[in-house]
């Protein structure tokens, strides 16, 4: 009898010795993680424990941590990322809901109006606002024409004015967070609710409003983190009266070369950013399996 040679299998372990196709396409992304943003933070992080004499301290979180100014300071840059996610969550949330309630033309019309923004620089955008808000600018033009004001008001340099160009300025990351889920909604859940009795707002706030949680804490981490740390446009649009964090950091290492005590002040905001946001996300995960429930 003659005997047949059967072909023996590669060992498995060599056949998992070859490198995945999706972790070779990853590896750009983590060096470009590993340079780009943990690096820095490391060197953000050891800046803020070395003293003057190049040795380790915690002096500069103990002095910016004693210091009332650190406190509002950080409390006025918190208050106005809130305003600005508000703001955009009020003006975003209708505009989305919009996009995934007309046709395919319309749709992408709309689409193409939050996508045109983001291809202006913020700088330009925010001198544009520096423009719009002045006691000379168009807005004043109008109220003064319509007879509601005798004389031009302050918008320019307030709080207001740095909230509205922040709207202007990160809608579009709020619009497409929230056009993202909402499209994956199924239609006929509202068609349903409608035809049960419920009425429009009952139905937006108990169908759709819990299908976009996902949507909003996407939408509103990307603007609140964006807000607080939008140098320019709280610089520009705030004028000297207004500090925030971004501007007190740079009056500290820029202006008084005082460096350890600036990356001090840029970890405690990062890290109170960072707990703000992983607590918004807890909690509306929370709710929103309460709602579900």
């Amino acid at each position: 009898m003659s005997s047949a040679t059967v072909p023996m299998p590669l060992p498995t372990m060599a056949r998992n010795r070859r490198p995945d196709a999706s972790v070779l396409l990853a590896l750009p992304l983590l060096v470009y993680f590993l340079i780009f943003v943990l690096a820095p933070q490391i060197v953000l992080l050891a800046m803020s424990v070395r003293g003057q004499d190049g040795v380790f301290t915690a002096a500069n979180f103990g002095r910016a941590l004693s210091d009332p100014m650190t406190y509002g300071v950080l409390f006025g840059t918190l208050r106005l990322g809130v305003y600005a996610t508000l703001a955009t969550i009020l003006a975003g949330f209708p505009y989305a809901l919009a996009m995934v309630s007309v046709g395919p033309r319309l749709r992408s019309a709309m689409l193409l109006l939050v996508i045109l923004p983001l291809l202006v620089s913020a700088i330009v955008r925010t001198f544009g606002w520096l423009v719009t808000l002045g006691n000379q600018g168009p807005i004043n033009a109008l109220l003064l024409w319509l007879g509601w004001i005798d004389h031009p008001i302050r918008i320019l340099f307030t709080e207001s004015a740095v909230v509205i160009g922040l709207t202007q300025i990160e809608l579009p990351m709020m619009v497409l967070a929230l056009y993202t889920v909402l499209s994956r909604v199924d239609g006929s859940l509202a068609m349903a609710s409608r035809s049960l009795g419920a009425g429009y707002w009952r139905t937006f706030v108990q169908v759709l409003l819990p299908l976009s949680v996902p949507g909003l804490i996407g939408g509103a981490a990307l603007v609140f983190a964006s807000a607080v740390g939008a140098f320019v446009s709280q610089t520009i649009l705030g004028g000297g009266g207004l500090l925030y964090m971004p501007m007190y950091i740079y009056q500290q290492s820029i202006l008084n070369q005082d460096w350890g005590f600036a990356a001090a002040l840029a970890v405690i905001l990062m890290i109170t950013v960072s707990a703000i946001i992983f607590a918004g996300t807890v909690l509306a995960r929370r709710s929103q399996g309460y709602i579900h429930g």
